[in-house]
């Protein structure tokens, strides 16, 4: 895959994964040297929870395989009902090749003592 083409993205592309009382908010939209990726994770719950994930990621964006890993530290967050938890920075990239690519979307996160992974892939399109 070559990077830092001329080409650009298409189109703004917003991703809406919902898994149980979680819903996983990607928008992929295009900057002046490339174009960014924002990700939040919204708890839509009716009581608080707490979850634990690996820093820095809560959630790994990954293009054309679906490679994610998790490492770091755990950090612990306490959510509440109608919580919009986005503890990353936006994910700046240079512009891909010409063509169809393939976005893989890896949130994970522990609650209860148990892993949660959600997982989704959209089409991104640079001209």
């Amino acid at each position: 895959m070559i990077r830092g083409s001329e080409a650009s993205l298409v189109e703004t592309v917003q991703i809406k994964e919902q898994y149980q009382d979680f819903i996983i908010h990607i928008r992929v939209e295009d900057t002046e040297d490339g174009f960014q990726v924002l990700r939040s994770l919204e708890y839509i719950g009716d009581e608080m929870v707490e979850i634990k994930h690996r820093t820095p990621p809560l959630t790994q964006i990954t293009i054309d395989k679906d490679n994610a890993v998790f490492t770091g530290s755990h950090r612990n967050m306490v959510l509440r009902p109608g919580n919009q938890y986005n503890p990353l920075e936006p994910l700046h990239l240079e512009n891909l090749e010409k063509g169809s690519h393939r976005l893989y979307i890896h949130t994970q996160f522990m609650m209860e003592g148990k892993w949660i992974n959600i997982k989704t892939e959209k089409e991104i399109l640079f001209e």
